[in-house]
C-alpha cells in the first residue's frame, strides 16, 4: 500500500514537471514538440512571452531590460520551410517596419491637447515615415526557437500541424536612442520653429523616448 501511494505521488510530480516545461500556446493550439523536446531542454521564458505576450513583456526580463527587442515569427508545414523563410527575411526592412509601427502605436496613446493635435499629427507622421525608411545598425539575432503545433477549427476539430520558427532580435537602448536622435534632429529641420511647432516636436520626441526607453528627455 505504501509503495502504491509512493508511485502515485511520484507520477503526479512527474506530470506536473512535464507540464511545466511546455510553453503556452495561442488559443486553439496544442504543442506536439519543440526545439528542446529531444534534449529535455526547458522552453526559454522569452519564447513563452513571444507566443502569448509581446515585446514589452520580454523587455522586462533581466537579460533584456536595457534592450529594445524585435520578434520575428515564420510558419510553414515543415520545419525546413519555416527555417528557410526565417533565413530569407530582410532584417533591415522588417526591423524598420516594426519600429515605425511601434512608434505609430505610441502616438495613438499620447496625451495631446486639441491646440497641438494638428502639428503633433504632422510631425508624428513625418517621424513614422523616416523610421520606416531608415536602416538601423546594432540589431542582432540573439536567440531562436521552433515549435510544432496542432491547430484546431472553431468546432474543436483537428485542423493543421504547423511549424513556427521564432527569432529574438535585440539592440542596446543607448545605441538605438542615438539613431533616433539623428532622426529627431532631421525632423526639427534648420528653420526656427514656432512655439507651437516646437511644442509638438518636443511631444513627439518625448512620446517616443518614453515608449522605447522608459523616460522623458
Amino acid at each position: 500500500m505504501r509503495v502504491g501511494k509512493f508511485l502515485l505521488a511520484l507520477m503526479a510530480v512527474v506530470l506536473v514537471m512535464s507540464c511545466g516545461t511546455k510553453p503556452p500556446l495561442r488559443k486553439g493550439e496544442v504543442l506536439i514538440e519543440d526545439k528542446g523536446t529531444a534534449y529535455g531542454i526547458k522552453t526559454p521564458k522569452w519564447v513563452e512571452l513571444a507566443i502569448i505576450g509581446g515585446y514589452r513583456d520580454i523587455e522586462k526580463l533581466p537579460d533584456y531590460k536595457n534592450k529594445v527587442v524585435f520578434i520575428a515569427q515564420f510558419e510553414a508545414q515543415n520545419l525546413q520551410s519555416a527555417q528557410l523563410l526565417a533565413e530569407r527575411m530582410q532584417a533591415d526592412t522588417e526591423i524598420a517596419r516594426y519600429l515605425s509601427t511601434r512608434v505609430k502605436d505610441a502616438f495613438k496613446g499620447a496625451n495631446v491637447a486639441d491646440a497641438d493635435s494638428k502639428n503633433f499629427g504632422a510631425y508624428g507622421e513625418r517621424f513614422v515615415a523616416s523610421v520606416g525608411e531608415a536602416k538601423f545598425s546594432g540589431y542582432r539575432m540573439e536567440a531562436d526557437w521552433w515549435v510544432k503545433v496542432q491547430t484546431y477549427t472553431p468546432e474543436n476539430k483537428p485542423d493543421k500541424q504547423i511549424y513556427r520558427v521564432i527569432q529574438l532580435w535585440a539592440i542596446e537602448k543607448g545605441m538605438l536612442q542615438k539613431q533616433f536622435d539623428i532622426l529627431f534632429s532631421q525632423l526639427a529641420g534648420t528653420a526656427q520653429p514656432t512655439p507651437e511647432q516646437k511644442r509638438a516636436i518636443d511631444l513627439v520626441q518625448n512620446t517616443v523616448t518614453k515608449d522605447f526607453f522608459g523616460e522623458n528627455k
